[in-house]
């Protein structure tokens, strides 16, 4: 079905009753961060071989402004790189585009809902607009359709606007997007486009409810616990915290959510995952739930890919992480583990759910339980908390699972790359080999624990970690009379490309060494 909403007029009554408060936008410190490593890994390489030199300024004016520089005069110059390069030009409109913000208020929806939409300016231009701009807002459905077009919205000054789009009260559940195209009022081509996915579960709230009451059954069921027990608890609280932010905010999963120029390179991507699967993940809750109340271990059968989460420790947070459980898994038999770290502004589903499935693929081949943690967020480092969620996964897992702590292993890619190098030597005791791609530690991480298989890979193409870097690292590390060495450097891959083309040898090296 096909709605479309008919009248100008109506969208302009709505600026301000739509739910999403029309203020202006605002330069994110994770937005800057992400932003730069972007323009180091893909802008800084495309400069250079372009051999332009309103591109090479560029370069030279973002150094020259420095990681202290203001906020904005650094995302105004390397937005415009990206934008020349994503884009093909640096105009007004490609300069609006980079301005531009769009924001929903919430992730999940059920049919007949209301999507309110805000399209804010991140800064203020200095000069007046010389032409005049349209936003076109249209619902995406799971199968690539436009089930609801807006009317453009037209303006020609830089100022908060809101809009929306309808679910139609006949929408099946699933995975939608909030199509967002700006373009001049007299082109036919947008200048950028990109999306906001949302979620539509029918009978949510009362879904919800109704978890939420089977919840507190459960809890209040006498019986013995476990850590099985426990860690099904735990994660449906965390469903359920999650479930009640979704519904008053928008929640973007890894390389998600950020200003649309720069959303819509991650678009063109691999990287890009949603935080999870809203619909299919509230089926497991219930599930989970169903079986807590019932007094029986949901975990004691459940198989595959599974999300879970526990409270930490350190602060009492629920944090989540994931885990795949081989299909045939049998609690009499002991498993080969290997725990996998993110990289910058990944989570706990970047392994699971990117580099094309590599990682997934290899551990069901091969009989291993494979895990994911979340770091404490997507720029932790695995330092204080972040490295102790590491530690505290595999402990949990350990204890839950039947694995063979003989055959334990760690493995990460760029900042996930050097925690693991310093984690896994910092803790040899507890890993059987170590595989870091596009990351490194220190020699000082190396020399606590010489004896530890060590497997590197780096890309030669690589543009946030040269290649010259990976090869010091390597030397160093024989310089130590480390034996239990191997280094791969493949010619041409970057810095992202890397990690599916040697998973398959990263687990070889797991395959081939226990303590």
């Amino acid at each position: 079905m096909r709605v479309r909403f008919v009248a100008m007029l109506f969208v302009a009554l709505y600026v301000i009753p739509l739910g999403v408060a029309p203020a202006a936008a605002q330069v994110a410190d994770g937005d800057l961060t992400m932003l730069g490593l972007v323009f180091r890994n893909r802008f800084v390489p495309f400069s250079e071989t372009q051999g332009n030199p309103e591109l090479a300024s560029i370069v030279l004016r973002v150094s020259e402004l420095g990681p202290e520089g203001d906020p904005v005069e650094r995302y105004k110059a390397m937005i415009e790189g990206l934008a020349r390069m994503s884009l093909g030009l640096w105009d007004e409109g490609a300069e609006v585009a980079s301005i531009l913000d769009v924001d929903l208020s919430a992730k999940t929806y059920e049919p007949g809902d209301r999507v309110p939409v805000r399209i804010a300016p991140l800064y203020q231009r200095d000069e007046p607009l010389a032409a005049l701009y349209s936003i076109q807002l249209d619902l995406i459905d799971p199968g690539g359709a436009a089930i609801y077009e807006s009317e453009p919205m037209q303006f020609d000054s830089l100022a908060p606007m809101s809009g929306q789009v309808v679910v139609p009260g006949d929408a099946a559940p699933g995975r939608y997007v909030v199509r967002y195209a700006l373009s001049r009022a007299d082109a036919a081509e947008p200048i950028v486009s990109t999306g906001r996915s949302i979620y539509v579960i029918e009978a949510l709230e009362e879904r919800l409810a109704a978890l939420q009451f089977e919840n507190r059954r459960a809890a209040n069921r006498r019986g013995a616990r476990s850590q099985s027990r426990a860690l099904a608890s735990t994660t449906v609280l965390w469903y359920l915290e999650q479930y009640e932010r979704a519904r008053s905010e928008w929640i973007g999963g890894a390389y998600m959510g950020y200003p649309v120029v720069l959303n819509s390179i991650f678009e063109q991507g691999t990287l890009m995952v949603e935080a999870m699967d809203f619909g299919g993940r509230l089926e497991q809750a219930e599930e989970f739930v169903s079986a807590l109340s019932r007094g029986r271990d949901p975990l004691r059968s459940m198989r595959g890919d599974l999300r879970l989460a526990y409270r930490s420790g350190a602060d009492r947070e629920l944090v989540p992480f994931r885990i795949l459980v081989p299909e045939g898994y049998n609690p009499r038999e002991r498993y080969p583990l290997v725990v996998a770290l993110h990289g910058a502004g990944g989570d706990e589903n970047t392994f699971m759910d990117s580099f094309d499935g590599t990682f997934k693929a290899n551990a069901s081949e091969r009989g291993y339980i494979a895990a994911s943690v979340n770091g404490r967020g997507p720029y932790g480092g695995y330092r204080g908390d972040s490295a102790r969620d590491v530690l505290d996964v595999l402990g949990l897992i350990q204890r839950v699972y039947s694995v063979d702590e003989n055959r334990t292993c760690l493995m990460g890619h760029s900042m996930g790359g050097a925690g693991t190098v310093r984690l896994g030597f910092e803790n040899a005791e507890r890993f059987a080999a170590v595989a870091t791609i596009a990351g490194y530690g220190s020699v000082e991480d190396l020399a606590k624990a010489p004896e530890m298989p060590l497997f590197m890979a780096q890309g030669g193409e690589d543009a946030l970690v040269p290649v010259e870097s990976a090869r010091a690292f390597y030397e160093a590390a024989q310089e130590l009379g480390m034996a239990n060495l191997e280094y791969v450097e493949n010619p041409g891959t970057g810095h992202v490309g890397i990690v599916a083309e040697v998973m398959a040898q990263a687990f070889d090296w797991f395959d081939s060494h226990s303590r």
